[in-house]
């Protein structure tokens, strides 16, 4: 699997047709962050439309460093706490920053999460923040009252089942209320599910937590991402089973059938 930063500003703007990649995240190497307390793993990252998607590691007793969200981020803990001034996202939790969202966060044990963030982060003049894309701006916080963290357990997410054989899901974020029409979800595919076939409308990033997945012709093993290009029709199936988070920015319908994979109706 490729260790490359992959920079998706314009999905498929070098493939003759939508392409699927893959990231081994054993062999992708630590990047350090601004604030020299916390390393990233990047796989995509578009600084001028605030984009990221990657694995961040914190050090014990370490801060982000006080930012503003201007657009959803989402982060899985593997991991660890974080602390901020409304409440601790744990391990086993996702937490959700809606656009507005402004906070400092600290944590005490360190932590590991996935994030992926859809919107620029800025910082005060003078600041510093774990983001190596933060841009520097006057952060006002127009409605200080409204929580900064929305968190989610994985574990309580009750699961669905699918039109897909030996594939559940458990939706985890429906993005209501920020003005995008996305989910967020946690996929199992049970040992020996079988090969199915989806055509995705639209930009889906996966990341594979644990287990065998077998998704557009290549061999992925969890700790991975995946990342599947608008308009890609996409064979998928797992040897041994297989758990995985889906961000999906459009539908994913079956070629044979009507079953849709992340949620949408």
């Amino acid at each position: 699997m490729s260790t490359a930063i992959l920079h998706l500003a314009e999905p498929g703007r070098n493939q003759l047709a939508p392409a699927v990649y893959a990231y081994d995240l054993e062999s992708l190497p630590w990047r350090e962050t601004p604030r020299g307390t916390a390393r990233e793993k990047a796989v995509r990252r578009d600084n001028a439309a605030g984009h990221f998607l990657g694995m961040i590691s914190f050090d014990p007793l370490s801060r982000s460093g006080l930012h503003q969200h201007l657009g959803t981020a989402t982060s899985y803990f593997l991991s660890g706490s974080l602390t901020d001034h409304q409440a601790t996202t744990r391990e086993g939790f996702v937490g959700v920053n809606l656009a507005g969202a402004t906070h400092d966060a600290v944590t005490y044990p360190g932590c590991m999460l996935v994030s992926r963030l859809e919107g620029p982060v800025i910082i005060p003049d003078g600041g510093l923040a774990i983001h190596p894309h933060a841009g520097q701006a006057a952060v006002r916080n127009a409605r200080p009252e409204t929580p900064p963290d929305i968190t989610i357990e994985l574990e309580r997410a009750v699961p669905v089942a699918t039109r897909f054989g030996g594939v559940g899901r458990r939706p985890l974020f429906d993005y209501a209320g920020t003005g995008d029409d996305r989910r967020m979800c946690a996929l199992t595919l049970w040992p020996r599910t079988p090969r199915f076939v989806v055509e995705h409308s639209a930009l889906t990033d996966l990341f594979v937590m644990a287990g065998d997945l077998r998704v557009g012709g290549k061999s992925v093993s969890g700790p991975a991402f995946v990342i599947i290009e608008p308009g890609a029709t996409v064979e998928m199936s797992s040897e041994y089973g297989c758990s995985l988070l889906a961000w999906a920015e459009g539908p994913a319908r079956a070629v044979d059938g009507d079953g849709e994979l992340y949620g949408f109706n």
